[in-house]
């Protein structure tokens, strides 16, 4: 129990400001995520040339965050659940400065929750992974992103030529923060080789 902790205290402008923003921006891709509420169809294969690998050790990348949609908002559905973002090295960059150099791979992972009724809710299955790949040349017509899902225990993407469109129409909406939607509370934080 420090001093320095006061209870009653509001968080000040500039903090209240940062975390009104990261709910707007979190609101806006909740919204995105809501207009394609349904699963993807499975039916139409993806062009050859729009297929994104599955991104194998992305657990080990560095974490830029996680959220928790629930029952009351329109994307549960299609969205519910404890979510975590990794970046690989590549785009922390991006994150730093908005613009995100070729090879960027941003991995959003996507579980059930488990409400132990006792105020405990955890982790549960995984429900899937989606995944945006930077490739300026090959991914031109979507902003330079290409997007993938991946169903739990798969690394087939699920995503057709309509959904991928989709999704980068909504990402288009970021455009000037390199068409990602999260945002990276410690990029600040010095680099390994600044330390």
């Amino acid at each position: 129990m420090g001093a320095d902790r006061d209870h009653g205290a509001q968080p000040a402008p500039s903090r209240l400001t940062s975390t009104m923003l990261n709910a707007a921006v979190f609101a806006l891709a909740i919204s995105c995520w809501a207009s394609a509420a349904t699963p993807p169809a499975v039916a139409t294969a993806a062009r050859a040339e729009d297929r994104v690998a599955y991104p194998i050790g992305y657990s080990r990348w560095t974490h830029i965050r996680s959220g928790l949609i629930t029952a009351k908002h329109p994307a549960f559905p299609r969205f519910g659940g404890l979510h975590h973002i990794y970046a690989n090295p590549a785009s922390l960059e991006g994150y730093r400065s908005g613009r995100y150099a070729d090879g960027s791979v941003l991995v959003y992972d996507l579980f059930e929750t488990r409400d132990h009724g006792d105020g405990i809710v955890d982790q549960g299955p995984r429900r899937q992974i989606d995944v945006m790949v930077k490739d300026s040349k090959r991914f031109a017509a979507t902003g330079g992103w290409g997007y993938a899902e991946f169903a739990a225990g798969t690394t087939t993407d699920r995503l057709n030529n309509a959904d991928r469109d989709g999704c980068a129409a909504c990402h288009a909406s970021r455009k000037q923060q390199g068409h990602v939607f999260s945002e990276w509370p410690n990029r600040v934080e010095p680099r390994a080789d600044e330390s």
